[in-house]
């Protein structure tokens, strides 16, 4: 994790523009099938960057951002001023959900974040956010797909799982029945859909 995290700080430090400028297409994607409620709900965002998607779930909710670079945490913060309904955090993903109450939260969120961790990792993460959501609560995540132009590069070192080239951390790339291992972890799926032009896979599932 600390070699992760130094990794993440490395590349915001030296590219000011990481993953700034407009929100994604995969947050206008899932905001778009959120539950219509008259109060805000309660959004973890998980690897939330420097905010662009932050801020616009919290233009209507009440949104938890993580991350665990602090180079990133610190530009978010910096570009979110006047949001009152946005909290970010330093913190590692995992540590960040456990460290939530059961059934607090109607909403996790998490954009390209799932690639980089080891299946125990990754196992024990989405069993925490299967912990932390309400009943009915959603689970939105987009993965990097095996169409990506980066796969295939380096050595493979598990079932699309890719390190080296451009890769200097494992990358695991999806492919849509190996989607399946997050729904197994206890969550029920909503919809899968295949942005072609993106190369993500973008995934809704619900806690039961």
């Amino acid at each position: 994790m600390a070699d992760r995290r130094a990794l993440s700080n490395r590349m915001y430090a030296r590219n000011p523009d990481r993953f700034a400028g407009a929100p994604s297409h995969f947050v206008e994607w899932a905001v778009a099938r959120f539950p219509q409620t008259d109060e805000p709900l309660q959004v973890l965002e998980l690897g939330c960057g420097v905010g662009r998607d932050s801020r616009v779930l919290a233009a209507v909710h009440e949104v938890r951002a993580v991350d665990h670079s602090a180079v990133a945490i610190e530009r978010a913060r910096a570009g979110s001023s006047g949001f009152s309904h946005l909290h970010y955090e330093e913190n590692e993903a995992y540590e960040a959900v456990a460290s939530s109450a059961a059934g607090s939260v109607d909403i996790v969120y998490a954009h390209a974040l799932y690639m980089g961790f080891t299946e125990k990792e990754l196992d024990e993460l989405i069993a925490a956010v299967h912990r932390v959501l309400r009943p009915g609560g959603l689970h939105f995540f987009a993965v990097r797909a095996t169409t990506d132009p980066h796969y295939g590069q380096g050595q493979e070192i598990a079932p699309d799982v890719w390190y080296g080239g451009p890769h200097e951390t494992p990358m695991h790339y999806y492919r849509k029945e190996t989607l399946g291992r997050f729904t197994r972890l206890g969550f029920q799926r909503v919809e899968a859909q295949f942005r072609s032009d993106l190369h993500l896979w973008f995934v809704c599932e619900r806690r039961p």
